[in-house]
């Protein structure tokens, strides 16, 4: 009995519902074949090009000044070649100027080819592979993603350890009965950095999450800041973490695959030792309001956990000798004071009763902290950089504890724990 052969399918990524001649933002990839890599190699996140991937560098930005045609970005790679590409508006023939455009670019390239090598046959794969970029978000993405493709293929081939799912995580800020796996710098959850749980409303208006972000960016090098970030101003926030050296964990709402990848816009944070991408348990779970919230709930437990350790509360006491050995009840000893009934507002914590030593304590007995950020209210515990008091106001929400949980909301940043 025979077998029939299966017909090839061809696929096209044309958006046959779009109208070109609107123009239109494209994200291109073209492949050699079969996948040699024939254009350079990879070493250190950069291309180390051949004559071949010279070759091609110049060919694409040749391609870039073809009527009709405008090249915004691109990467040569190995054995591919990204390009974002804009199409002008009011073409009569749009698809048709995209096609010549890329078979020109191919053709050239081929030529190369064969005169650099001495070989013979097809450097390119049939066709090539298009999207469009129907939103300034994914115009953003393809940015990144172009961007970082040689950081991502360096981490993937030369150094796969980064991107290694570690499993089942155990640090003292997660619930030994908890199965958790990660990827990137999970030991930022057994280290001793305070932690800051971070969930934005979504009623913030672009003013009020800049403004967010502002106060936030003033304390990067202070915390790890954990969240799930999803709402707009949480993205903001976790846009500006990345881009300003921040250390940030991120919970995804569902189970890590084993498959996982990891976005482009964290790749560097995560060679950098300064974020991870964590998750709970094995279950699939769908995206909703519900797995949002157990998100921020697992985010705020994980910020406050203080695994029995380095807890520091008072009454009216006063520090002395600047360690933080003060009155009250210590329970880690560490940089502990308290006061009576000053005003801390310089932004540091400084200014209320009497300060130990000067190292960003602050705290009354009836004292406010306005800095907005959230100095020195209450009782906060950890040990490092600890301030307590009777019965202070904080006007900001983020404490200078061992952990804090808070909820920015367009009034202003309120502390949930």
């Amino acid at each position: 009995m025979g077998f029939a052969v299966k017909k090839e399918i061809r696929h096209f990524r044309r958006f046959r519902g779009y109208d070109y001649s609107r123009g239109a933002a494209l994200f291109i990839t073209i492949v050699t074949s079969p996948r040699r890599r024939l254009f350079g190699e990879i070493i250190d996140a950069k291309l180390r090009k051949t004559q071949l991937g010279l070759a091609v560098e110049r060919r694409i930005v040749e391609m870039g000044l073809m009527p009709g045609i405008r090249l915004f970005n691109f990467v040569v790679m190995p054995d591919h070649v990204h390009l974002q590409l804009h199409l002008r508006a009011g073409l009569p023939e749009p698809l048709v100027t995209l096609g010549r455009a890329i078979g020109a670019f191919k053709s050239l390239c081929a030529k190369d080819f064969h005169e650099l090598t001495g070989e013979s046959g097809s450097l390119w794969q049939q066709g090539y592979h298009d999207w469009i970029c129907q939103s300034s978000e994914m115009i953003a993405a393809v940015n990144r993603y172009i961007d970082y493709n040689p950081l991502k293929f360096e981490l993937r081939y030369n150094q796969p350890e980064f991107l290694a799912i570690h499993e089942p995580i155990a640090a003292w800020r997660l619930p030994p009965e908890e199965f958790w796996r990660g990827i990137g710098a999970v030991d930022l959850l057994d280290g001793d950095t305070p932690f800051i749980a971070l969930r934005i409303s979504r009623k913030l208006s672009p003013r009020q999450i800049d403004e967010a972000v502002r106060r936030i960016r003033r304390r990067v090098g202070d915390y790890v800041f954990v969240g799930g970030w999803i709402s707009p101003g949480e993205k903001a926030v976790r846009d500006m973490l990345l881009a300003e050296k921040g250390r940030i964990i991120q919970i995804l709402p569902s189970a890590m695959p084993h498959d996982y990848k990891v976005g482009s816009m964290w790749l560097e944070a995560i060679r950098d030792g300064r974020a991870a991408i964590i998750a709970r348990g094995n279950s699939e779970v769908e995206f909703s309001r519900a797995a949002c919230l157990e998100v921020n709930e697992a985010a705020a437990g994980i910020a406050t956990a203080s695994g029995g350790i380095r807890t520091a509360s008072g009454g009216s006491g006063i520090s002395s000798g600047g360690i933080g050995r003060g009155a009250g009840i210590e329970g880690g000893g560490i940089r502990t004071a308290s006061g009576g009934s000053g005003i801390s507002s310089d932004g540091i914590g400084r200014g209320a009763g009497t300060e130990g030593g000067g190292i960003r304590t602050a705290s009354g007995g009836s004292g406010i902290s306005s800095d907005g950020i959230g100095r020195g209210a209450g009782t906060e515990g950890g040990g490092i950089r600890t301030a307590s008091g009777g019965s202070g106001i904080s006007s900001g929400g983020i404490g200078r504890g061992f952990g804090k949980a808070v909820y920015w909301l367009p009034e202003g940043p309120r502390l949930v724990s």
